[in-house]
This record gives C-alpha cells, structure tokens and sequence, in this order.
C-alpha cells in the first residue's frame, strides 16, 4: 500500500469520506457481500488489495443497469468491454450485473493490465481510460521507478488522477478507520456468498422461498438475470448466503426438475388447504408446501399470496428497447453531483431537479435523491 500520504488528493478524498461517516459505514455494510466476494478472487490470485476499493469508486458496490452503450454493473463496464472479456451481455441477463462473473471478468483485465504495466496504479488507471491511452502517455518512461510526483505529472485526463486519489483514500480508510473516526462495519455469517449451480433454469422467486430468504434480496444477489425467469443464454447458477446453501439443496432436490421453470405470486382467490391448491393447479402437494414453505396440510386463508405455477406475459415485440431497470432512490455518497447522479441513471437533470426541489444547491451526504416521480 503507498500510503495515506501518497499525494495531496488522497487526503481530501479521506477526509470527504470521513465527513460522512454515518453514511459511509452504511454503504459499506450494503456492499458487504459483494465485497467478500471481490475479496476472495483477489487472494485467490495474488493480486494488490487496493483493487478491492475499485467497485466502490465505480459504484459503491451497486449493480447499477443501464441503457445503451452505457457502462452497469458494479465495475461499470461498457458492453464492448464486458463481450471482449466473454461476459453476456443481453435482454434476459447481463454478465455486467452477474456479481461473479464480472468480477472475474474485471479481474482477468487487471490482471493482464498489471502483467504489462508492472505496476498497479497504472493497472487501475488502463482500467479507467483504456489501456492504449496509458501505454501512449507513458511513453518511454519505466513504470517500475515512477513517483507520486512522476506520475501525477503525466498528463492523464484528471477524472484518472482522481480515480486513483479516491482508491487509495478507500484503501487508507480500510488500513486506519482510526485515524479518520470512521467505523467500519464487521461481516456477518449471511454477508458470504457462495456460487451453487443449478441442474436447469430456476424461478427466481421459488429460489428465494426454497433457500428461505427474501426475494429482493435474492434478486439483488443475482442482478445479472433480468427477469424472475433464468435466461437459457447461459450457465444456471445462483449466489445464496452460504448458511442458506444446504437448506437449498435439500429443498431443490424435492422438486421435480420439470416445475422449476415459471412461478407467479398471486393472491388466493378463497380460502382452502394447500393441498386442493395443488389439485387446482396440476402439482403435487409436497411441492406446492415447499414452494410457499408450508406445512402439506396447511390451510390458505383468501387474500394470502401463494406462489403457483405460471409464467408471466412476454414483453411486446417491438422495435422498442426494454428500459433498464433503476432504483427509486440515490442516497448520495462523496462527490456526487446532480448531473454525475443523472448521467448515471440515465435521466435528465432538469427532471432530476424536479423531482428533488430540495437539491438544487450542495448536496449533503446521506441525503436520498428520488430518481422518478412521486407515485400516489
């Protein structure tokens, strides 16, 4: 590590942080388990730590869509980029948004970018602009004997310079939480994450209940598959909190291969036992249970939602392109802007404005932007 003192900008960039210190602990706590995952693949390879903050710059950890050409995902990688590194990149999954599979990704052009360069900080900086660029701007120089001053002085676009600043804060933050009066956050048993594959594409809502967690939660997990419904394009695999893993298992080898595929959550139209649901609706009693994680002679009260076999209507075909799903809210984070946050979402900043009549001066750390209008 070069250290908290390595150049003026990492101070500010510690001391920012710092000032938010609340809503930092936060936002780390949120990327927890992403984080570990991140952790993992670096030891693995035996490569600088400091790339573990690299998400956080990019995107605080957040499986951010996308539209277009646009970078997603928590490395926010372009999709000529992620293809180039053998992600998919489609309608019904986004290896961009695939935790695991662009972090392998990202870390394969790290890797490769550390092996050319032989140094991490121009690695992170091929990350950020391009490799080309920084082999041009480097010229002859040897990177190996290169200073914080040397390299400052390269005449990279700033926006680089500060990427690097903002990593090697995050890193200082890590080393000496101390020093800044920051608390980190300590992981939790359900912070880690563990990679099960599956024999065939699964419902993401049967998966949530069979593993017993929430499925928003699940989702968030496995952003990469756009819809509730696995994509066909490629492999089956789910990220689950390893305490939950066994209890996956055993409750996925209950159920039949054959209804794994399409489920709906709706509402029960009259009250009865579980087991004139299953008759209803073709399936065996044992598998609708376990599918709405109750007892086989259970009775359903009207109004109660049931998890059944269904698929959702497909989307019109149009030359329209799906929109990207967004979050409702941005809570921001150091140095956001109004019109870096609307770049990010893909929205206008005069809408964003409107929608947050409050914003229109400095924002304050913390503070949580809507990134639509309010809905009755």
């Amino acid at each position: 590590m070069h250290g908290c003192d390595y150049r003026p900008g990492v101070q500010r960039w510690a001391r920012s942080y710092a000032r938010g210190a609340r809503a930092f602990k936060a936002s780390w706590e949120q990327a927890m388990p992403f984080l570990l995952l991140v952790v993992d693949e670096i030891e693995r390879r035996d490569l600088p730590g400091e790339f573990a903050m690299l998400p956080y710059v990019e995107s605080s950890y957040q499986p951010i869509a996308s539209n277009g050409d646009r970078p997603a995902g928590m490395w926010q990688l372009t999709p000529d980029t992620a293809r180039g590194a053998g992600l998919v990149v489609g309608k019904e999954y986004d290896g961009r948004l695939d935790a695991l599979a662009s972090t392998r990704a990202a870390l394969d052009l790290l890797e490769r970018y550390e092996r050319e360069f032989d140094d991490w900080r121009l690695a992170n900086m091929a990350f950020n602009s391009g490799e080309f660029r920084v082999k041009k701007l480097l010229g002859e120089r040897d990177p190996r004997t290169l200073s914080a001053d040397e390299l400052g002085k390269i005449a990279f676009n700033p926006v680089t310079h500060d990427h690097l600043d903002r990593l090697l804060a995050l890193s200082c933050i890590v080393e000496e939480p101390q020093r800044f009066g920051i608390e980190l956050p300590e992981p939790d048993a359900s912070d880690r994450l563990q990679s099960v594959d599956l024999q065939a594409a699964m419902d993401l809502r049967l998966a949530a209940r069979l593993a017993g967690v929430d499925a928003g939660d699940l989702r968030r997990w496995n952003a990469g598959y756009r819809r509730n419904r696995m994509s066909a394009d490629v492999k089956h695999r789910l990220l689950l909190p390893a305490a939950r893993v066994d209890r996956f298992q055993t409750a996925s080898a209950e159920v039949p291969l054959a209804y794994w595929g399409d489920w709906l959550e709706q509402p029960a139209a009259r009250s009865g036992g579980i087991g004139s649901w299953a008759a209803q609706v073709g399936v065996p009693v044992a598998v609708l249970a376990l599918a709405n994680a109750i007892d086989e002679n259970a009775t359903v009260g009207r109004s109660t939602r049931l998890l059944l076999p269904g698929r959702e209507p497909e989307p019109l075909a149009d030359s329209r392109k799906e929109p990207a799903r967004r979050p409702r809210t941005h809570v921001v984070a150091s140095g956001d802007t109004l019109s870096g946050i609307a770049r990010r979402y893909d929205v206008a900043l005069k809408d964003l404005r409107r929608w947050n009549p409050r914003a229109q001066g400095t924002l304050h750390l913390g503070d949580r932007l809507r990134l639509g209008p309010t809905t009755d």
